[in-house]
């Protein structure tokens, strides 16, 4: 049972991480939980682990006392994080045997990211994306992590990983988001305006991302009304 919860714990921390990008201007993360997605990337998770391995070995340590007033059975939240990381380290383990499985390292690089790890995180992406092509997904995932391991910063690879992705869809939302916060960080206001207008007409955009999206044009046109 510990495995299929961790599992599904990866997965939406790797969800959260595709859709909302770690560098952006004046904002702070929030969990977007896509139905379909939720439901597809757990069963990912799953067969890449039935393929590489079976998931037993990854949950054999003993789980730490259950802190008072949790449910019998139920994990501490320092226990789920502990087993996520040390499920994430079997998982690269397991890569090595099987270095080829390019879904693997993508759910890996994700999942490190999502853990603050960043340095092993752009080791998984780069192996992710020497084996996957055309995958805006990917793309604007490694950019993110890349400019959150230059201390948000994006230099020439992560900006062009942005402008790939956007080539292959124009209406990708966290390219379109990355790609604002570029043209937000170098000044150029009104190309970041242009770049948010553009996500919010983006069919079944959520809420939260609205109202964040709509704030950082705000934002946008005061400094263009102050001149900094």
């Amino acid at each position: 049972m510990m495995f299929w919860i961790l599992v599904g714990l990866m997965s939406l921390l790797a969800l959260a991480f595709v859709v909302i990008p770690v560098v952006k201007p004046g904002t702070k993360r929030k969990p977007l939980l896509i139905v379909g997605l939720v439901t597809c990337l757990p069963i990912a998770a799953v067969l890449i682990y039935q393929q590489l391995g079976t998931p037993t070995a990854a949950t054999q340590p003993a789980m730490p006392p259950m802190p008072a007033g949790m449910p019998q059975g139920a994990p501490s939240a320092n226990a789920m994080n502990m087993d996520l990381g040390k499920l994430a380290d079997k998982l690269a383990e397991k890569l090595k045997a099987n270095p080829g499985n390019a879904e693997g390292w993508a759910l890996l690089a994700r999942t490190y990211a999502e853990l603050k790890r960043p340095e092993e995180s752009l080791a998984a992406f780069e192996k992710a994306s020497a084996m996957t092509f055309r995958d805006p997904n990917l793309m604007a995932d490694y950019a993110d992590v890349l400019a959150m391991n230059n201390n948000n910063q994006f230099d020439k690879k992560a900006e062009d990983l942005v402008d790939q992705a956007l080539a292959i869809n124009p209406m990708h939302v966290k390219a379109l988001m990355l790609k604002a916060t570029i043209e937000f960080d170098r000044k150029n206001y009104q190309q970041a305006i242009v770049n948010w207008e553009k996500l919010l007409t983006v069919s079944g955009l959520d809420a939260g991302i609205t109202k964040q999206v709509r704030g950082n044009i705000e934002e946008a046109r005061r400094m263009i009304d102050t001149g900094k």
